[in-house]
């Protein structure tokens, strides 16, 4: 009889067990408890809301929560929220439903908002922050910035987002402010009055004036438009009384020179200095930012550098209509000739200076200018075109003769006479290449040369490679660039194996260095 009730108590408890944890496991499934698997752990301005499954999207939660608030009170959401979710496997954690989640954080909202503090409008640019009592003290601090590129006002600051009430977020833009344009009629007694009094020549000139200056939007002059170039949001906010910013204070802030990291890719022609000096910086911090060794570093086209850009926050981006008067050369006609190679140009006609007066459209931002387009001219004087007939053909480039070696002697006198080659030293045996594709005029024994090859290229050099241990060509054979020619060696007057190479232009021996790409 004990053995069977036994039996019977254990079986209600492992159907008790399984029950459990069937149960443990719909609740896991429901996302209500966690028991090993990935959860967000969610804070809020750096308190802890809670616990919530993978599948919640936390950001909309939030949203709708400052929604309902917003919809509640009937007045625009005033805190800045920053929130976290992190990942975490805590076992037998409970997990918030979206449900749950919102109405905690619309608890510490209000929670937030009881604490006493002062509404105000924060202005939030990138990392910089100021706080004020009133938008419209937002607009002076705005319009007290711009001043400095608009002293007569023709554009003012206009906040755009006052009736949302989702986000809270409203942006600060430059907007023009337009008179009303008039008409002044003359009247016909001081019509007559000016014929009369013998200022026809100056009525005459203000007449063609007029007319060679059209209001049809041909010429463009003055500020033409003008914008922040970054980004400006306000949002209100609950802040203490001291943070509360001045605003003249605020200005020299905003508008100070901040040094901030900038990315710049090198193009040709550039160098260290060069880039310093374009950027109003200095080649130590180049060095210093880079991880470089030496000023002396190499750089590359395309190579990407961090450079340390002096800006600040805020900076006004206008956009000017000038007009001026200049010589000018119109382009040169181009006659293509393809037989020469491209370095070959002969001017036939060196054409002749114009004047004219232009107008441009050109762009400013903290007032340096970053771009300029001519839209009209009027040329008073024409430029004639120079006439210059140009090659097509690119010319052959050449390369270095061997892979690796050891350079060990240059161009130049070397022991009281002319080395008219360079030298790398390496094993016999070593590959040596063409350096340039052109038709073999000489591969064999030749005096001090020993073993030689000698290569005739078709923009009309010539190439010499001694001192080999074999040769690969022969004469008449065509060779193209980087093909085996021959194997390195000794032969001839040399002191060890290496190869011995020169370059001739116009039957003259040239520093080969000058001319090869490694």
């Amino acid at each position: 009889m004990k053995s069977i009730e036994f039996t019977k108590k254990a079986k209600i408890q492992a159907i008790a067990v399984g029950v459990a944890a069937v149960v443990l496991l719909l609740l896991c499934v429901m996302q209500m408890f966690g028991i090993g698997q990935v959860y967000q752990c969610v804070s809020v301005n750096g308190n802890l809301i809670g616990y919530t499954s993978t599948q919640t999207d936390v950001k909309e939660v939030i949203q709708m929560a400052r929604r309902e608030i917003s919809m509640e009170t009937g007045e625009r959401l005033s805190i800045e929220l920053n929130w976290e979710s992190s990942r975490s496997r805590k076992p037998f954690q409970k997990l918030m439903s979206e449900g749950e989640l919102k109405d905690s954080v619309k608890g510490m909202i209000t929670e937030e908002e009881m604490l006493g503090k002062q509404r105000a409008y924060t202005v939030a640019i990138d990392g910089y922050r100021a706080n004020f009592t009133s938008l419209e003290e937002v607009e002076t601090f705005l319009n007290r910035v711009k001043e400095s590129v608009d002293e007569v006002g023709e554009y003012e600051t206009r906040i755009l987002g006052t009736d949302q009430h989702i986000s809270g977020i409203m942006n600060a833009v430059l907007v023009s402010v337009q008179p009303e344009e008039t008409i002044e009629i003359i009247p016909e007694e001081t019509m007559a009055d000016i014929l009369s009094s013998g200022a026809q020549s100056d009525l005459v000139y203000a007449m063609e004036y007029a007319f060679s200056n059209p209001s049809d939007g041909s010429y463009q002059t003055g500020i033409l438009d003008m914008e922040f170039v970054e980004k400006v949001e306000i949002y209100e906010n609950f802040i203490d009384a001291e943070e509360i910013s001045d605003i003249e204070e605020q200005v020299v802030e905003v508008t100070k020179e901040k040094e901030s990291n900038k990315i710049y890719v090198v193009e040709s022609g550039d160098c260290l200095s060069v880039i310093a000096m374009d950027h109003d910086t200095t080649v130590a911090s180049i060095v210093a930012l880079n991880g470089f060794s030496s000023a002396d570093q190499m750089i590359r086209d395309g190579q990407e550098l961090i450079i340390a850009v002096p800006e600040p926050d805020l900076q006004i981006r206008i956009t000017m209509g000038e007009v001026y008067e200049e010589d000018y050369t119109a382009e040169p006609i181009i006659i293509e000739n393809d037989s020469w190679y491209t370095t070959k140009e002969v001017v036939h006609d060196e054409g002749t200076t114009g004047h004219r007066e232009r107008n441009d459209v050109v762009v400013y931002e903290n007032g340096i200018e970053v771009s300029r387009e001519m839209i009209h001219e009027n040329v008073m004087i024409q430029s004639e075109p120079a006439v210059i007939e140009r090659g097509t053909i690119v010319p052959p480039t050449y390369i270095k003769p061997l892979s690796g070696g050891r350079y060990t002697s240059g161009f130049g006198r070397r022991w009281g006479r002319m080395h008219k080659g360079v030298d790398w030293a390496c094993p016999i045996g070593t590959t040596v290449y063409a350096s340039c594709g052109g038709t073999v005029i000489q591969a064999s024994y030749s005096g001090g040369y020993g073993n030689c090859v000698v290569i005739s290229h078709p923009d009309g050099r010539m190439t010499r490679y001694a001192h080999n241990s074999k040769l690969l060509v022969s004469a008449g054979q065509h060779v193209e660039q980087g093909q085996p020619i021959a194997l390195s060696g000794s032969t001839g007057r040399s002191t060890g194996p290496h190869v011995h190479f020169e370059l001739y232009i116009n039957g003259s021996a040239v520093n080969p260095l000058k001319y090869i790409s490694y």
